[in-house]
Order: structure tokens, then sequence, then C-alpha cells
């Protein structure tokens, strides 16, 4: 990623957050008794069998736990330096808001569509892998909801991804991955992210009902730089207690409503339009020559899938599927998401 690039990704992420630092229209959760804050820890899977191919993006894992809800931002525990970044990209920290931090260990595995072929393939994604940590501070009230994520982490031989999906493949007897030779070098990587929804209450009746939840969203880093907007439409029991932290691929995130006592649950259908400005695992190594590909920059994400929450448990699936990352092949890309959560 060259210099240029990262300054346009960085200066945009700014001009899309810092000025809805000052944006109206809070709507407190002011007649609502605060819950007693629990905590909570997610497993999630992802692969793209779940969607019936492998290739591409094939495989991640991760381990999330949080706590909240909490009247401050303060009461999370969370580190004061990640705070004030929060509080840098516009996060509220009042008593108008609810509050919580969530914390994540995650690896994601990336291969070409052959991984069978034991030679480099210029034309097709390079092998690729990231084990990283994930801090994200939360914010809501009844009808809006912010984040901000830092994503901390190491690409190449050092993410351990090549002897993850051999041994996984070698359990599951499924083909062996030939060329992991050829994939990216060992490099840190970092993120920050940003996110702001606001959501509106179509219908409500007897506790179910219909909402819609608009979001903006910015990313900057050597990892991945973006900008993108989410559209997204739900249907189900007790809607406004859940909608933290919806995103447009859910089983990347923590709830942290999930596992309540009373029941909730939903389905959604979500599309995102995104451009992106830069992303390691289609670039290859910023300061090394690498294995990469030509980066395409618009791209379209569409998600579906439910969510169900009952006493300390908590479980979401969902499928999703985007358009082509690189210009060398057309065609979507499909993987699926489980997580299941649990209240401590």
């Amino acid at each position: 990623m060259s210099a240029k690039t990262m300054q346009t990704a960085v200066a945009t992420l700014a001009l899309c957050f810092i000025p809805l630092s000052i944006a109206a229209g809070e709507v407190p959760f002011a007649e609502q008794e605060l819950d007693d804050p629990d905590t909570f820890v997610t497993i999630t899977v992802e692969n793209d069998l779940f969607a019936g191919r492998d290739g591409g993006y094939t495989n991640g894992i991760g381990v999330s736990w949080g706590r909240g809800p909490f009247q401050t931002m303060e009461e999370t525990d969370s580190p004061e330096w990640l705070q004030s970044m929060a509080h840098a990209f516009g996060i509220h920290d009042d008593t108008q808001h609810f509050n919580a931090a969530t914390y994540s260990i995650f690896q994601g595995i990336q291969t070409p569509s052959d991984i069978t072929n034991s030679n480099f393939e210029p034309n097709d994604l390079p092998y690729a892998g990231i084990l990283g940590w994930r801090g994200t501070i939360h914010s809501w009230t009844e009808s809006r909801a912010e984040q901000f994520s830092l994503i901390l982490g190491m690409v190449g031989p050092a993410s351990l991804a090549e002897q993850s999906q051999k041994a996984v493949h070698k359990i599951t007897g499924s083909d062996e991955p030939m060329g992991w030779d050829y994939q990216l070098h060992n490099e840190p990587v970092f993120a920050l992210q940003a996110r702001r929804s606001w959501r509106h209450e179509i219908s409500n009746g007897d506790g179910h009902g219909v909402d819609f939840i608009g979001m903006l969203e910015a990313s900057g880093g050597n990892f991945s730089s973006y900008i993108a907007g989410t559209y997204m439409v739900r249907w189900g029991l007790n809607l406004q207690r859940s909608h933290a932290s919806i995103s447009v691929l859910p089983g990347r995130e923590i709830n942290p409503l999930a596992g309540t006592n009373t029941e909730e649950y939903y389905v959604f259908f979500g599309v995102q339009p995104r451009y992106v400005f830069n992303d390691i695992f289609v670039d290859g190594n910023t300061f090394r020559d690498s294995p990469s590909v030509t980066i395409k920059n618009e791209r379209l994400i569409y998600s579906t899938g439910f969510v169900w929450n009952w006493k300390n448990w908590g479980l979401l699936f969902s499928l999703a599927e985007t358009t082509s990352t690189f210009e060398e092949r057309k065609g979507n890309a499909k993987f699926g998401s489980v997580s299941i959560s649990y209240r401590l």
C-alpha cells in the first residue's frame, strides 16, 4: 500500500466520523432500568464450506468476550488509551448511553481456488492468514449505536494459518493445501475501525416488530482500509434490545446483550456497498514483494441469517455473499458463520 493510499484512507476515516460526533437526536433509555452487567463469551466459526464451496476466504475462528451494559464507559474497565481513541472518533460517553467493551482473538485464512496446485498461481488470491486481537468500545441508545475497534495482528507464517488449515483438512479428510510456500511474508498489521448506526422502528406489536437499520462504517490501516454503508431489515422479538452490534457480517461481532434472561430472536437481511482502498490479503505485503493480485475497489456484500438469545445462551447463523475482491477473476464468494454465546 502506498503512502498516498494510506493518507487517503485515514483522511476518509476521519471525515466520515468526526462530524458525526456532533449529531443530535439521541433517544436515551430514560425509562428503562439498567440491567446488572454480565460477562459473555462467544465462539465463532466461519467457513466457505457452509456455503458449499472452498477457496478464497476459506475459514475463520475466534473467541470473543465482553462485559456490559454499563452506564458509563469508565465502568467497562477497558484500557484508558482505548477509551481515548474511541472518544477521538466521536464515540459518546454519557448517562444517556449504555456502554460495553468486548475483545476477540481470531484467526482468518485465505487460499486460492485450487488448493491442490503446488505451483504459484499469479492470477488468483495468494495464500494468507492473520492471527489477531480486536478491542471494541460499544455505546448505544434505543435508536442509535456507535462502535470503535482497534485490530492488531500478524499476517504471514507467524499467523499459523498453514498449520491450522492442514490440521483441519487432515481431520476432515479434505484435500491437502499444497501452495503455502507462496503465502504472504510476516508483517504486523493494524486497523482503526469506526461505525455508527441508526435504528428506525417500522412496526411493533406484542413485542414482535420490524425495523430498519442504516449504518456508516470506515476502516483505516495496513490490514484493510475502506468506507461502507449498510442497509438492514429485521423481524423479530424485542428488537430494541439487540441492535447494538449489528453488522452485515454479524459472525465477526459479539453482541453485548447476548444471553439475556428474556427470549429474543430475529431474522435479518442486509446489503452493504463498500469501497476498498487497500486490503493486504489482495494487495500483498506492504513493504516487501509478495504474491498479489489487482484489487477491485468497489464491492457489494449481501447477508442473511437469524439470531436467537434465550436465558444464558445466544445463537447466530448467517450466510454472506460478496462480489469479487480482485480484477483477475469474476464471480462472487460465499461463506457462512456460526456463533454460540454464553452468559457467565
